[in-house]
């Protein structure tokens, strides 16, 4: 069974429906996958990117680590089913790919 953790860093401001929609998504997509456990590495808390908006300040956004996917085939499919599983309102992406601060971003 797949859970959701977070960085003790991680601060929730607040819940929005779409922010509980993407933590449903990243669950059922870890649990399909086979992936027990994704860790929430920021939600409403540091700085971010403003390209594209960043909806982190909104509560509308999280980042994921990747590093606990031990390839990068585990990390394609982890990021081809969660915009499958999210839909086109969502952009899902894998950022800074190769670099210590590789993630995945996720918002409406």
């Amino acid at each position: 069974m797949a859970r959701v953790t977070c960085k003790v860093s991680v601060r929730f401001k607040g819940f929005t429906r779409d922010l509980i929609r993407i933590l449903a998504g990243v669950l059922v997509v870890a649990e399909r996958t086979k992936i027990r456990e994704i860790v929430v590495t920021s939600a409403n808390d540091g700085r971010h990117s403003q390209r594209p908006r960043s909806r982190h300040y909104t509560n509308e956004a999280l980042d994921i680590r990747s590093r606990n996917f031990k390839t990068d085939a585990a990390r394609q499919l982890f990021l081809r089913r969660l915009r499958r599983e999210l839909g086109i309102a969502f952009y899902v992406a894998y950022e800074h790919g190769g670099k210590p601060s590789a993630h995945f971003h996720v918002q409406v």
